[in-house]
């Protein structure tokens, strides 16, 4: 694989962690934004956060533009803010991919409505679809909520 690419892939994840640390609307973020170890990698589709650390896909940091990079940055953030792998362990043990899913509609509406011009951050879409989990019915839900509608 070329350097120069894998180069550009950390810059541009590290250019929008950057840009989000000094816009105003994001501050409150900024003290979890530092928190952890930040990898690339090429065997990840999207991106995840152990609670900690945030690990992004190669491929969908090219595939994003900057604003859709900061919605998936600041997604992985939220999860680490809200501490949902700790705090929802129950619903994880029952059925992960059904928490995971709960606890994203969630986040991801919380996100929309943080910015809904999009000014700063956008959710990922291709070919103008939404890519990520978003459904009005479940706002101000909690992720129990959502995990039993689920």
């Amino acid at each position: 694989m070329n350097m120069e690419h894998i180069d550009q892939d950390v810059r541009k994840l590290k250019r929008v962690k950057i840009s989000l640390l000094r816009e105003p609307k994001f501050a409150i973020f900024s003290g979890v934004l530092m928190v952890g170890k930040t990898q690339v990698k090429d065997n990840v589709p999207t991106a995840y956060t152990n609670g900690r650390d945030e690990v992004y896909g190669r491929a969908w940091i090219r595939s994003c533009n900057e604003k859709e990079l900061a919605f998936t940055v600041l997604h992985e953030t939220m999860h680490k803010i809200k501490r949902d792998l700790t705090t929802w362990r129950s619903l994880f043990k029952k059925n992960r991919k059904l928490a995971n899913k709960a606890c994203d509609y969630v986040l991801n509406l919380m996100l929309v409505d943080l910015d809904p011009q999009e000014e700063f951050i956008a959710p990922p879409r291709r070919d103008g679809k939404l890519i990520v989990l978003i459904d009005r019915r479940f706002a101000g839900m909690h992720v129990k909520q959502v995990f039993d509608i689920l």
